[in-house]
């Protein structure tokens, strides 16, 4: 029975680290480029380095209002203090909006979160 309970847990433990976080299905995955509190712009995350390369020309942008009780967490899911956005800036990022379409959740995305958004093509605005 110990052996059974110990492979679950070593089978559970391998599952969770391959899936990482769940994001919800309105989540905005993208490059933030600058912050003006309490506007952020953000930008398709590129593909590869020829579309980062030409990213000025070929990827959208956006520009989104941030909620006074913004949440950023980062790749450990730890909320940390709002004025901690300006050390993400170019960085990779997954945003919840709110129902008024403002950001509510800023996720700081990890190298496989990253990857799998490309992969996924969840980086292509339509």
């Amino acid at each position: 029975m110990r052996k059974i309970i110990i492979f679950l847990m070593v089978l559970y433990s391998i599952n969770t680290e391959a899936l990482g976080r769940e994001f919800p299905a309105n989540t905005i995955y993208a490059i933030l480029k600058s912050v003006n509190y309490p506007q952020i712009t953000i930008q398709e995350i590129p593909s590869n380095w020829g579309s980062s390369m030409l990213g000025l020309f070929f990827l959208s942008s956006a520009t989104m209002q941030m909620t006074p009780a913004s949440v950023l967490r980062d790749q450990d899911n730890n909320n940390q203090v709002q004025n901690y956005i300006y050390n993400i800036i170019n960085q990779p990022v997954a945003i919840q909006p709110d129902y008024q379409g403002r950001v509510w959740l800023i996720w700081y995305l990890t190298d496989n979160e990253t990857q799998w958004v490309i992969n996924n093509k969840y980086n292509i605005w339509k």
